[in-house]
């Protein structure tokens, strides 16, 4: 059944618009081995790493292939001198979550992974695995692009969706859940798809947008949220801690409460695309469409 899953998640990387990025990413072969000696990566707020062997026409050719792969929309990333500032600066949620997060020795999934910055982010903490999960092909180039570099071989990519987490067979010790419920016409399935996926005694974090308010209740936009198209429930944290707890969650701790800013969400070189800027209102207190500007409840939960 995976299998089957996979080849057709796999599709994706033959779309006419991804094809010439994979050619893109197969020229870094040429590099030679030795320009990679005696690197030292980094896994702070810039995912990447010094490569002091690189030769001029090396570091173009990496600045060329990276430029081809634009949107970047998580990161930061750094290379030598290259830095991709993304749309988000990731590093932000990251930190918030990090005091969070014991993984020394255990099996992690990131659902939703992007490409891959937290996965990467991840490592010093010394797991023993961790899968992202991830159906945009984009993404899976990005990340591949990157873990040239980083060449760790305790993360690997699955170009597949939340629904497909069941298929894959593994029981994790912590599940990531980041930027995923809203865009879910399903928040509760998708919750216990999560929670099914987690060892006993495991735990995962979710984060969702909220709405202020107290009530047990949540917006169903009519069109869009923030000219997002595919954002179906945006609960009140009251609402979204009943989802886990429906869900069979024992344990709900809230991590924290904290409205989207520019200095998270931005236009950059890297990602000229609309961005926060362009979802609000003049007064950054609502949304174009006029709903409550983003907020995000980060959750921590218990099996």
């Amino acid at each position: 059944m995976l299998q089957s899953i996979r080849a057709k998640r796999n599709v994706a990387l033959t779309f006419k618009h991804i094809l010439p990025l994979i050619e893109k990413l197969e020229s870094l072969k040429c590099i030679p081995n030795n320009e990679l000696e005696n690197e030292v990566l980094e896994y702070g707020e810039f995912v990447g790493g010094k490569f002091p062997h690189l030769s001029f026409h090396s570091q173009s050719l990496i600045k060329e292939v990276a430029k081809s792969l634009i949107p970047w929309r998580k990161g930061p990333f750094r290379v030598n001198d290259l830095s991709i500032d993304s749309e988000w600066n990731s590093a932000i949620k990251y930190g918030l979550l990090e005091p969070f997060l014991n993984l020394e020795g255990k099996i992690v999934g990131d659902v939703g992974c992007n490409n891959g910055y937290y996965m990467f982010r991840m490592l010093p903490q010394n797991p023993k695995q961790i899968v992202g999960l991830d159906p945009m092909p984009l993404c899976k180039v990005q990340f591949d692009f990157m873990q040239f570099f980083m060449r760790d071989e305790r993360i690997a990519f699955e170009l597949l969706g939340i629904e497909d987490l069941p298929f894959l067979g593994i029981e994790f010790d912590v599940l990531l859940c980041l930027g995923v419920l809203y865009h879910r016409k399903s928040p509760l399935d998708s919750i216990k798809i999560i929670y099914n996926a987690l060892k006993n005694g495991g735990e995962a974090i979710f984060d969702s947008i909220i709405i202020p308010g107290e009530e047990e209740i949540c917006l169903c936009p009519k069109g869009s949220y923030a000219k997002m198209k595919n954002v179906y429930f945006i609960p009140t944290l009251k609402t979204f801690e009943n989802w886990l707890y429906r869900c069979g969650f024992k344990e709900v701790t809230l991590i924290a409460t904290i409205k989207t800013e520019k200095i998270e969400q931005r236009k950059t070189p890297w990602s000229t695309q609309e961005s926060l800027e362009d979802f609000l209102d003049s007064t950054s207190k609502e949304t174009i469409e006029g709903y409550p500007a983003p907020q995000r409840a980060y959750l921590k939960v218990k099996k």
